[in-house]
């Protein structure tokens, strides 16, 4: 009987750490991000020509809308905004877009105050969702 209590403690130890090391996995965002900048102005505007973005889809199914979160300061505020891309973006794919955000703010340099997926919609119709949104 001793030994039926070792293997049953034992086996419950292994199944808590292997769902242990599952749950970072599964809070971890399955979009990288490469770069994220904002547009220099068009020639005689002042005004910053959109967000380029590269990232990758680290995921095993293709997505069909992704949300980034992206943050910038122009000379006088600061800026958290949403913008989604929308498409079909396969498993291991780099994606380079130029999307339709910031381009209503004074462009005041590339960098981004922050750039983070919050949500992502599979083709089958799942949604990842960031944990802390």
């Amino acid at each position: 009987m001793t030994s039926l209590r070792s293997i049953v403690a034992v086996t419950a130890v292994g199944i808590a750490a292997a769902i242990a090391a599952t749950l970072p996995a599964a809070a971890a965002a399955p979009i990288l991000i490469k770069s994220c900048t904002i547009e220099k102005p068009k020639p005689l505007s002042h005004m910053a020509a959109g967000t380029h973005i590269v990232y990758v889809n680290l995921g095993k199914k293709t997505a069909s809308e992704i949300t980034f979160v992206v943050g910038y300061r122009n000379a006088s505020q600061h800026y958290l905004r949403r913008v989604q891309d929308v498409g079909s973006f396969s498993p291991g794919a780099t994606i380079d877009h130029v999307l339709s955000l910031y381009n209503d703010v004074t462009y005041a340099g590339a960098q981004t105050s922050s750039c983070v997926p919050v949500q992502v919609k599979w083709a089958g119709g799942t949604v990842w969702i960031a944990p802390s949104h």
